[in-house]
Order: C-alpha cells, then sequence, then structure tokens
C-alpha cells in the first residue's frame, strides 16, 4: 500500500497560513481546488458555524466560511485571471480586516499573470501576500515551513527581548494540534519557561510580530521547523534546539526534549521528572493487567507510516519500553534526513532493518498511520487496528482535545494498544 492520501505543498502552504486567526487565504484557482482545504480549515479553526450554501451565499466562498476563490474556467486559461483577481480583493478587502495570502493554484501559476502588480494596482501592498509559485511535488511540511518564513518576512518582526521562547513546528495541519500545544506549553511552564508565541499553530500577527524577541526556539516537529528556525536565527540571532531523539512522544523522547530545553535555559525540570515517573507507574500497572493474561502487548506487530521524527522516537519506545516488533516502517516524504538516519541506525543495532522502506509489512497487529489509511486497513483485515497519528483523520468525531506527545500523549497512546490488542 502507499500513502496516496499525503496532503502535498499546496496544501500545507494553504493551512500553515490558516493557522494563523487573522489571515485570510484567497486561492486564484478553480473551484474544485477550493472544496476539500475550505472544509479543512473551518474543522481545524475550530469555527462553530456551519458551511451551508444556504447560509453563506456569498460570491467567492460557495456556501463555506473559508478559502474564497476565484472559480477558475476554460476561458481564464486563455485570457487570463486579471479581472477575477481585482474583483475579489476588491471584494475581500472590505470584508476583512487582517491579512490577506493570495495563492495560486499550480495550474493558475502556469497561465503568467502577474499577481504581484494586480496586488500593487489594488493599493494592498500591505496587506497581500502573493504566493505566485506554491509548487508541484514537494511534501505539507514543507509547505507549511515555506509559508511561515513568507508571512513572517512580510510582517517584519520587531518585538522586545522577552524571557519567552516560541514553539515553532506546529501546525493545524498536524493530527491533534490543539492538544498538542496544550500539554507541550504545559510542560514548559511547570518547568518555569512560559511561552511567547507558536506560529502557525493558533498565533495571531500581533503575536508574530513579537516572536522575534524570545529567548529560544523549541522545535516540536522539525520537519515543519528548519526553515523557519533558520529565518529566527538569521534574521534575529535567536538560537533554536533540535531535539536529539525527535519530537516528543513516548516518555523517553518527552524528557529528552524538555530537559534539552530547560538545560540550555538554565531551568530545572523536576515538576515534569516526577509527572513522567507518575504516569510510568500508571502505564506499568494496566500492561501488567493485560500482560498477565496474555502476554501482550510484548511480541506484537507493528507498521508505522510518519515523518522520520516522528517515526524514530515512537519505533524505539514502542521496542524498548513494550517489547513491540516493527514488521513494517515507511517514511514519508520531506522526512528530515538526521532522524531517518538515527532511525536506521537503531534498527541495524537490533537486527530489525528488514522491515524498513515497507508498509504495512507482514501481519501487523497495530498500524500508525493517518486515519483514513488505517480505517481502510483495518476494514479489510490487514490489521487488528490503527492508531489515527496524522492527518487525514478517520473522521471519527472528537469533542475533547487530545494529543500523541508528551506525558498525556504517552498514556493516550498506550491506553489506544491496549484496547486493540486485549
Amino acid at each position: 500500500m502507499t500513502g496516496v492520501t499525503d496532503p502535498d505543498i499546496f496544501t500545507g502552504m494553504i493551512l500553515g497560513a490558516e493557522g494563523i486567526p487573522d489571515i485570510m487565504v484567497i486561492l486564484n484557482s478553480p473551484t474544485g481546488c477550493k472544496f476539500y482545504h475550505g472544509h479543512i480549515a473551518h474543522l481545524k479553526r475550530n469555527e462553530s458555524e456551519i458551511s451551508d450554501p444556504y447560509l453563506r451565499p456569498e460570491p467567492w466562498f460557495f456556501g463555506q466560511s473559508r478559502i474564497p476563490c476565484t472559480y477558475l474556467d476554460d476561458q481564464d486559461y486563455i485570457f487570463g485571471t486579471h479581472d477575477k483577481l481585482e474583483k475579489i480583493l476588491d471584494y475581500m478587502k472590505n470584508r476583512w480586516d487582517g491579512l490577506i495570502v493570495l495563492i495560486n493554484a499550480p495550474g493558475a501559476s502556469l497561465i503568467g499573470d502577474d499577481i504581484k502588480k494586480v496586488i500593487t494596482d489594488m493599493g494592498m501592498e500591505k496587506r497581500c501576500i502573493p504566493v505566485e509559485i506554491p509548487g508541484y511535488s514537494s511534501s505539507a511540511p514543507i509547505g507549511v515551513d515555506k509559508m511561515l518564513v513568507r508571512i513572517l518576512e512580510h510582517i517584519k518582526p520587531s518585538g522586545k527581548p522577552e524571557n519567552k521562547i516560541n514553539l515553532i513546528g506546529l501546525s493545524i495541519l498536524q493530527r491533534y494540534c490543539e492538544g498538542t500545544k496544550k500539554e507541550i506549553t504545559s510542560l514548559l511552564e511547570k518547568s518555569g519557561i512560559p511561552v511567547l508565541s507558536t506560529p502557525g499553530a493558533g498565533s495571531d500577527t500581533e503575536d508574530l510580530s513579537l516572536s522575534s524577541g524570545a529567548l529560544l526556539n523549541a522545535i516540536v516537529f522539525p520537519e515543519y521547523a528548519i526553515e523557519t528556525a533558520n529565518y529566527y536565527y538569521n534574521h534575529f540571532k535567536i538560537p533554536f534546539i533540535l531535539p536529539k531523539d525527535g519530537a516528543p512522544i513516548g516518555f523517553d523522547a518527552t524528557w529528552s526534549w524538555i530537559a534539552d530545553i530547560c538545560s540550555f535555559l538554565g531551568k530545572e525540570p523536576f515538576v515534569v521528572n516526577q509527572e513522567i515517573h507518575s504516569a510510568e507507574k500508571t502505564a506499568a500497572s494496566n500492561i501488567a493487567r493485560i500482560n498477565a493474561v496474555s502476554g501482550l502487548p510484548r511480541g506484537s506487530g507493528f507498521a508505522i507510516r510518519a515523518e522520520s521524527s516522528l517515526a524514530f522516537p515512537l519505533v524505539k519506545w514502542l521496542y524498548t519500553y513494550l517489547g513491540m516488533i516493527p514488521v513494517g516502517i515507511k517514511l514519508t516524504d520531506g522526512s528530515c534526513r538526521i532522524y531517518s538516519e538515527k532511525l536506521i541506525n537503531f534498527l541495524q543495532e537490533n537486527y530489525l532493518d528488514n522491515c524498513l522502506g515497507i508498509f504495512p509489512g507482514k501481519d501487523p497487529d497495530i498500524v500508525f498511520t493517518d486515519g483514513t489509511t488505517g480505517s481502510m486497513m483495518k476494514n479489510l483485515g490487514i490489521c487488528r487496528g490503527y492508531i489515527d497519528i496524522s492527518h487525514p483523520p478517520s473522521g471519527k468525531i472528537e469533542i475533547i482535545p487530545k494529543t500523541i506527545f508528551g506525558i498525556t500523549g504517552s498514556l493516550m497512546l498506550i491506553e489506544e494498544i491496549l484496547n486493540i490488542l486485549r
């Protein structure tokens, strides 16, 4: 099976911008490019309004609350899109107070219209950010990263120095972004480290303007943050920490992540250390109850399909902590090379490298992947169950914010694993 559902750089750029509350994305595109993205942006921004074409009859929106578009047709590909761009910008400038990001769809970028000139002619240079060529074949994390840099370049942050940090590498494109942000922020605050901003994950443009005053950029999900981290360093000399053990998933990687940040800032993660030990005791009692009856989860097979910064700590934790065996590991496009290499080394050291590059492998009990693929594989009898760790989700209704990161995420993963295997 292949990851045909993976979002691409175009989706990454759209949702990278939509993760900033006071930014509106406009697509220069056919309507077919807007409906999926408009729906996902609506859900990810937690807007209460229900999309209904009878409740939202405005032009350009087509019944959705997000991502208006120019609805290009065959004539526009011949004669150009200048008129429609002028009309949609004129409509939006009086109805939206924040910044606008105008993105050419890949097909529209081939027309050759000068969207920068249109923006200039409309007198909207300060309010509108053009993206003429979004990219054609790169991954969604790269799109998020590039879009955040583009927005920061436009805003030109000018914050005064503060004893706070930025959390970077978070995006509404990620599974459980809201819950992850809450969990990671809580771990930092318990260590005496306040958060100044979370670019791409809820911080508005005012927060982004202040973000240049941070002491440090703490990277949560490296694939989404390398260019952003380098931008802050090159322009404001803000150092960043690339997590040596990958994203903070599982008890060990969570401890490594928070300990490195605390060490850099001269803080003591005593409270977090206590909470990790407490969580491990809670987990151990529940694992022992299942293990005493069936021997599980030890020896259960699992398959993972994810970015390398997530796959590496997750594979390592499942193998060393729960005794589970990887039978298939596939890294998605855009994975960070450093964690790919760490994962390969770990697998080789434990004579497990025959599972790398295949997915789902032979008879996995549990599959860690996006919800759409996982649901399909379970229905086909390929696995006993799946754990939804990436976008797109399965569509299951979720009310309480969740996460697979940090202490709370580690316990949630164990809970899901035990319920699938029992």
